[in-house]
């Protein structure tokens, strides 16, 4: 399979599968949900499993686009069992991925992370993992995590950098480029999370993460910009060339990503975690696009 290198790269070849996955929309009635639902419709890549109130969710676009064949509405008004029969319907294999209407953040999760009926298998780790299409970099960048550990621990940090490889070979990358970024690439136990980072780089050296090429701590001009980088005279394998960046915190990541979509163009997809199935879980902030990008990965995760 060749590398996935953009999110056009990305439709294409879901398109050339010609497989649909069914998504479940746990309450689909927000126009910017059903907006990404309908582009992925229309790029056939998905049967839709709309779930809410069937009179907030019906509208003549939905089936006056020719997908009708495509689109179930379970009528379900409430909006926390709209919630937990989208869940269940992928936990029981009726859909393949789960997606975020317009329910709030912490009744979701509180479903997904019920040990009885939820998506999270004991022993894994919920987090979030996350691709950038950045105009000025040659590939999609893959960072995590951005939304769910604030501050992880050193088995949590290992879980993040496991999905982060495998979302990547998904992706067709058979050997990623792993960073493990700080503001800094010099060494120093001291500094908040470089412990962490200095562990990592023992357990990758052991062969915990596989065939991967990992270093760190660096910063991102080490990582991503081979010129600026250089200027450093670092030797790393990685440099102007990482196809992931794991950062010390989620406000790290958080502010690294949005601060690229606003003034770099950028563009998003990304699910959480550790789950047993896709997770598409992003804020009602979230561009129509970043949805659809969203959903995308999830058919490739699937």
């Amino acid at each position: 399979m060749t590398a996935i290198s953009s999110f056009a790269a990305l439709t294409a070849h879901l398109k050339d599968v010609c497989c649909r996955k069914r998504l479940a929309v746990a309450n689909a009635v927000d126009e910017h949900t059903l907006a990404a639902v309908m582009r992925a419709l229309d790029a056939g890549i998905i049967e839709a499993y709309l779930i809410g109130d069937v009179a907030a969710i019906e509208s003549p676009h939905l089936f006056e686009s020719g997908h009708s064949a495509h689109i179930h509405i379970i009528d379900c008004p409430d909006v926390q069992s709209a919630t937990l029969e989208a869940v269940r319907m992928v936990r029981e294999g009726e859909a393949d991925i789960l997606m975020k209407g317009l329910v709030n953040t912490d009744v979701i999760l509180r479903a997904i992370l019920d040990k009885e009926r939820g998506l999270l298998p004991p022993g894994e780790t919920l987090t979030y993992n996350a691709a950038l299409e950045i105009p000025r970099y040659h590939k999609l960048l893959f960072f995590s995590d951005p939304a769910v550990i604030p501050s992880p621990t050193l088995e949590q940090r290992k879980a993040i950098i496991r999905y982060a490889i495998a979302t990547a070979h998904k992706f067709g990358i058979e050997r990623p480029k792993v960073a493990l970024i700080h503001a800094t690439e010099k060494a120093n136990p001291k500094i908040h999370y470089m412990q962490d980072y200095l562990d990592v780089m023992q357990c990758w050296r052991q062969g915990e993460f596989g065939d991967v090429i990992m270093d760190g701590p660096m910063d991102v001009f080490l990582a991503l910009d081979r010129e600026r980088g250089s200027i450093k005279h670092v030797p790393t394998p990685v440099l102007g060339d990482a196809d992931v960046l794991i950062f010390p915190s989620f406000e790290s990541a958080n502010s690294f990503y949005k601060g690229l979509m606003i003034f770099a163009g950028a563009e998003m997809g990304g699910l959480l975690q550790g789950t047993s199935k896709p997770v598409v879980l992003t804020s009602r902030s979230e561009s129509i696009q970043s949805k659809f990008y969203s959903i995308a990965m999830g058919c490739v995760l699937c």
